[in-house]
């Protein structure tokens, strides 16, 4: 029989999770696979492969957790975490996402969407940590904005192939870690 101490001292995942880490994991082998075409095979190739081991493993860990859930015979509380205004932030993301990058394009700075897109999937992740109350995402929003800023400076000082690892290979794998946090052992959020 199990004690009350120890059921209670168990992290309770957090809602949605699985489906977020897969989708931070999905983004972030793109963002990798589409930015690392410039970087000579030897170093894109070991990136490549650690962000497929990366997504590999969120799969593996999500498919386990909802067995785990599947046996335990019950699901987090409260139904799917994503409501309305989940759909919200991420159209108004999506809009800003197209509308940024053709505007960049048209002012003759397609080299800059990459970064633009850094900063408005890190810019998201402030609205998304207070609609799942999760601080987490706090944390991935001001490291990718960051390297989406970044993109940014490294254009005004006049250098442009690095934007693409910055911005973009950093971002995902930014985004593949932090899927995989979502199922390190510890005390997650309600």
């Amino acid at each position: 029989m199990e004690s009350p101490i120890t059921k209670t001292s168990r992290p309770t995942p957090v809602r949605g999770r699985e489906v977020g880490a897969q989708i931070a994991g999905a983004f972030g082998m793109v963002f990798v696979a589409v930015n690392s075409t410039a970087l000579a095979p030897p170093v894109r190739i070991p990136l490549l492969v650690a962000a497929g081991i990366g997504l590999a493993t969120i799969v593996l860990l999500s498919i386990r957790s909802y067995r785990t859930q599947a046996r335990a015979a019950s699901s987090p509380p409260g139904g799917s975490p994503f409501g309305r205004a989940y759909w919200l932030v991420v159209g108004i993301e999506a809009v800003a996402l197209f509308g940024g990058s053709r505007a960049l394009t048209s002012l003759g700075h397609p080299e800059l969407g990459v970064a633009w897109v850094a900063f408005v999937v890190g810019t998201h992740f402030f609205a998304l940590a207070r609609i799942f109350r999760l601080a987490r995402f706090n944390v991935l929003g001001a490291i990718i904005t960051v390297f989406g800023v970044a993109g940014f400076g490294l254009r005004a000082l006049g250098h442009v192939e690095p934007i693409a690892v910055v911005s973009g290979v950093l971002s995902g794998l930014t985004l593949l870690a932090f899927g995989l946090w979502a199922f390190a052992p510890g005390r997650t959020a309600p």
